[in-house]
C-alpha cells in the first residue's frame, strides 16, 4: 500500500496554551522528510486554537489542524487516526516535548531490524523544578523485546512508540474512558512482527500538578479496571502465552500499581474505603487475579525491601484485610519520608 506520508504525529489539545509552542517546536525540530503534525483541538476554550492557526500559517506543507466538539483524549486520538496520513503513527501530548532526535533515532532501528513498532526510554520533567527521572521501557529480566517492554509499568504509553498503522486496523480507544492506551497498547504490540527497543530517553514527559496522573486522586481512576479488562478481551486474538503475559503485565503494573502507589498515597480517613471498593471491583472483574503467576510472583527481580512491600501488600489483599493494609501503607508512607528527610540531611 502507498502512503502519502512517512509519519503522522496526532497532537490531542485540550486547554494547554501555556505549553503548545514548546510541544509543537519540539516535534517540527524532529520531524523526519516526508511527514505530518496533526493538532487536534478537542473543543478546547483557551487560546489553543489561536496558536495552532498560526503554526499552519507557518507551515502548511507539515502542519494540519482541526477543530471537533469536545469528546475527551481518547475521541480526538480515534479522530487523528482517521485524518492521518502517514504508513506510521505515534502520539505526542500536548503539554510535553520531545527530544530533536527522537523520531530518527526510532526510524532507524525500525529501517535496521524491519520492526513494525519502536519504542524509547522516557524522561520525566518536574514542571516545578526541572528535576529529571528517567523510566526506562523494557524490562531486563524478560526474553522478547515484546516481553521487556510488555513488563514495565509505563507500557501502556502511546507518545514514546512509532506504531504502524497496519497494527490498527479493527481497533480504536474507547471513548469516555481515561487510561485509554491501557486497552490498545499491548494490542498493538502483539500485532506487530517485531518490536525495537531504543535505550535512550527521548520524550520529555511533564509532571505537572494540573494533569490527570498527578491531579487529586478520586474513585474515577478505578476506570483503570475497565480499560485492562478491554485488553484482556482483545487479546484473545493472540497465542495463550501471549495472552497471558499481557493480562499477567497488566494485572501487576495496572491493577497493582494503583493500589500500591496512588492509593497508598491517600491520606487514611479515605484510604481504607478506596482499598476497599478497589479490590471489590477488580476481584468481580477478575476472578483469577490472585492465582495468577504473574501477580504471585510479583517484585521477584526487586531489591529486598521492594520485594518484601509488594508481597506483603499483595498477601494481606488476597486475605482482603484491607484495614490492616491500610494500617500497613501508613508504615511504609512514614518510613520513606523518614528516609526523605535523612537523605536531604
Amino acid at each position: 500500500m502507498d502512503y502519502k506520508k512517512k509519519l503522522s504525529i496526532i497532537v490531542p489539545v485540550y486547554n494547554t496554551e501555556r505549553y503548545l509552542k514548546r510541544c509543537l517546536d519540539s516535534a517540527l525540530s524532529a520531524l523526519p522528510l516526508n511527514s505530518e503534525i496533526l493538532i487536534i483541538n478537542d473543543g478546547s476554550p483557551d487560546n489553543s486554537e489561536k496558536i495552532a492557526k498560526s503554526y499552519v500559517e507557518k507551515y502548511p506543507e507539515v502542519v494540519r489542524y482541526f477543530y471537533k466538539r469536545n469528546g475527551g483524549l481518547s475521541d480526538a486520538k480515534n479522530f487523528g487516526l482517521r485524518e492521518s496520513e502517514g504508513e506510521y503513527i505515534i502520539f505526542l501530548d500536548s503539554d510535553d516535548y520531545v527530544d530533536s532526535q527522537i523520531y530518527r533515532e526510532l526510524f532507524a532501528a525500525i529501517e535496521e531490524t524491519g520492526a513494525e513498532l519502536a519504542v524509547c526510554d522516557i524522561d520525566c520533567v518536574s514542571e516545578e523544578n526541572g528535576a529529571s527521572n528517567i523510566s526506562h521501557c523494557y524490562n531486563t529480566n524478560r526474553g522478547s523485546s515484546f516481553f521487556q517492554i510488555l513488563d514495565t509499568p509505563l507500557v501502556a504509553a502511546s507518545w514514546n512508540k512509532i506504531i504502524h498503522r497496519r497494527l490498527f486496523l479493527g481497533l480504536e480507544y474507547p471513548v469516555g474512558l481515561n487510561n485509554e492506551d491501557v486497552a490498545i497498547t499491548p494490542i498493538l504490540m502483539g500485532r506487530a512482527n517485531r518490536c525495537v527497543i531504543v535505550k535512550k530517553p527521548l520524550y520529555k514527559y511533564v509532571q505537572r500538578s494540573g494533569s490527570i496522573q498527578n491531579s487529586a486522586f478520586t474513585n474515577k481512576r478505578f476506570v483503570i479496571i475497565d480499560t485492562t479488562k478491554l485488553a484482556v478481551n482483545y487479546s484473545i486474538e493472540f497465542p495463550v502465552t501471549m495472552q497471558q503475559q499481557i493480562k499477567g503485565s497488566l494485572y501487576v503494573h495496572q491493577i497493582l500499581g494503583l493500589l500500591l502507589y496512588p492509593i497508598r498515597k491517600q491520606k487514611f480517613s479515605s484510604r481504607y474505603a478506596m482499598i476497599k471498593e478497589y479490590m471489590k471491583r477488580v476481584e468481580s472483574t477478575f476472578d483469577d487475579f490472585f492465582t495468577n503467576q504473574y501477580v504471585q510472583d510479583n517484585a521477584l527481580n526487586d531489591s529486598y525491601k521492594n520485594r518484601i512491600f509488594k508481597r506483603l501488600s499483595t498477601r494481606l489483599l488476597e486475605k482482603r484485610l484491607y484495614l490492616v493494609t491500610s494500617l500497613f501503607f501508613t508504615v511504609v508512607n512514614v518510613a520513606e519520608k523518614i528516609l526523605v528527610a535523612k537523605k536531604g540531611g
